[in-house]
């Protein structure tokens, strides 16, 4: 009973993905409100004495969107009060383009192949194309 609820979760979620990446995406004017960053420092990092992972996120007002991750290039780039042109899907709401009068500020590039792939593996390991093998947990083709 358990692999059959984890076997729709894996079909629910890639048929979630692949959809995601059929519709056309949201094009949108919106305001940049607030900047965010923040510091991910996990057990490793603390363990080799590095510093953590940064993610920068902006805050928008005036459109669906309600916040984007972004890179440290567009994070500086941007200010509080800008205008900016924000492409996102659908579905996720996910940040796909930021420009700022026709100039791009931060692209995701691929993000259409990286979720066919990874809605595909999920619908072939629902179907059972794909099997964790039980002695080692290695997943191999069925």
């Amino acid at each position: 009973m358990f692999k059959f609820l984890i076997r729709c979760l894996f079909m629910i979620a890639g048929v979630a993905l692949l959809g995601e990446t059929a519709m056309p995406l949201r094009d949108e004017t919106v305001r940049v409100d607030q900047h965010t960053s923040h510091v991910n420092d996990g057990e490793s990092a603390r363990r080799d004495n590095r510093s953590g992972d940064t993610s920068y996120t902006l805050h928008l007002v005036g459109g669906e969107v309600a916040s984007c991750s972004v890179g440290y290039a567009a994070y500086q780039r941007l200010k509080d009060g800008d205008a900016i042109r924000v492409q996102s899907t659908r579905l996720f709401r996910q940040c796909v383009r930021v420009a700022r009068d026709e100039e791009v500020v931060e692209a995701t590039r691929h993000w259409r192949w990286i979720a066919w792939a990874i809605g595909g593996v999920l619908i072939a390991l629902a179907i059972g194309w794909l099997r964790a093998d039980d002695e080692d947990g290695s997943i191999g083709v069925a």
